[in-house]
């Protein structure tokens, strides 16, 4: 009798389910091993960074429902590569893999993306594959103006735009702190992959899987994969089975796709307990630079640069996200060279960082400067013993 081909596990280390599992950590209620972070990560965020993010995710079980977005994605994607999957996705796609994920049922979402059924007397048949979970999704019981039926109908009718904001608020998150959260993380995850490779080496999957303490059990025996909740997974139906160690990932979820020839590709991302350093120095950063700037902030440097309605409008825009100069130009409709008188101005009062990203500058408003502004105002007008400089903006008319 030939031998059987044993299970072929392979990991990787991704922020294909991170980024997803950390926003919902970020946005739960719930307590968790994350609300360090998550108390820190919340304060580098736009202010309407919640107005955007609730019309695609009204609740958190949201966020790792949208990773499956990139089900057809290769295993090992960096952040650039998944904007660019999502950017060349097919609307019709897009809303198949996400609806799948609370319906587990293609017909029924063959008949919601073909606009066969409406979404209403779907969630209303007593006999709904999955009714569970759809409740659990917030969808049922249905209303019309439930946050959850409203973004499962803004994913059914507007897809592209749909897409179009997945990819704003995943960017926004990245550019305004994950991005460097991912960079502390990664080396710790990629020392964890070597020592699942190792213990790879040494041990059968399914040891090695027992003991990553994974939502599934492998039982060779039989052949199988046993999931704590669902139908064991047959080994001869599985292409590829991934093992993806997550800094997020407290709630032990685990993904499985089907390919186009009915096979299946398998994601286990592990908890691993990692150190993500780089949220807490910048806090850290942020606290010490108040402290400093107070005393080195020209209070009517600031004040003058603001005072301008077109530089309070470049502020404004660049409290929300880092924006290039040329971003800023065609933004407010000025022309290049105003823009660089500006941008100089706001610089020269200490309003601005700045950061390079693939070749251009991007602007962020310092906030900083501004916590420290009141402080060195009131020092500079209030305690200042030198003589006065009356100087005024506009000049008096001879008589």
């Amino acid at each position: 009798m030939p031998a059987r081909d044993p299970l072929i596990v392979e990991a990787a280390v991704t922020p294909r389910f991170d980024i997803f599992y950390a926003l919902y950590a970020l946005t739960a209620e719930t307590s968790s091993p994350l609300d360090e972070w998550k108390e820190t990560a919340r304060q580098w965020l736009p202010r309407d960074f919640d107005r955007v993010a609730d019309r695609l995710a009204p609740l958190p079980i949201f966020w790792p429902l949208l990773a499956d977005a990139l089900q057809t994605a290769p295993g090992e994607i960096r952040f650039d590569e998944i904007v660019e999957f999502l950017k060349k996705i097919p609307p019709s796609n897009l809303q198949r893999d996400v609806l799948s994920g609370i319906f587990h049922d293609a017909a029924t979402v063959d008949a919601l993306v073909s606009s066969r059924r409406p979404l209403k007397h779907v969630l209303g048949d007593e006999d709904l594959h999955g009714a569970e979970l759809a409740r659990h999704f917030g969808l049922r019981p249905y209303g019309p103006e439930a946050p959850a039926v409203k973004a499962i109908m803004y994913l059914l009718n507007e897809p592209d735009t749909y897409r179009n904001d997945l990819i704003s608020v995943l960017r926004v998150f990245w550019d305004s702190g994950f991005r460097d959260d991912w960079a502390s993380i990664e080396p710790q995850l990629r020392a964890e992959v070597g020592q699942i490779g190792k213990r790879g080496r040494e041990s059968k999957p399914e040891a090695l899987l027992s003991e990553l303490d994974l939502p599934v059990a492998l039982d060779d025996s039989v052949r199988e994969i046993r999931p704590r909740a669902g139908s064991p997974i047959r080994y001869s139906r599985i292409d590829r089975c991934y093992v993806v160690p997550s800094a997020f990932n407290t709630r032990k979820w685990w993904a499985k796709y089907e390919t186009k020839d009915g096979r299946l590709v398998v994601y286990l991302p592990p908890l691993v307990r990692v150190r993500i350093t780089r949220s807490f120095d910048r806090q850290k950063t942020k606290t010490e630079s108040r402290s400093v700037r107070a005393s080195q902030i020209d209070a009517e440097s600031v004040f003058r640069a603001l005072g301008d309605t077109t530089r309070y409008a470049i502020a404004s825009i660049l409290a929300r996200t880092p924006t290039t100069s040329a971003e800023l130009a065609r933004s407010l409709k000025v022309s290049k060279p105003t823009i660089t008188h500006h941008v100089q101005t706001l610089r020269s009062a200490g309003l601005l960082s700045e950061q390079s990203v693939g070749g251009s500058t991007k602007l962020s408003l310092r906030p900083d400067t501004l916590a420290a502004l009141s402080t060195a105002a009131l020092s500079q007008l209030f305690e200042s013993t030198g003589d006065l400089s009356l100087s005024t903006t506009r000049k008096r008319r001879s008589s």
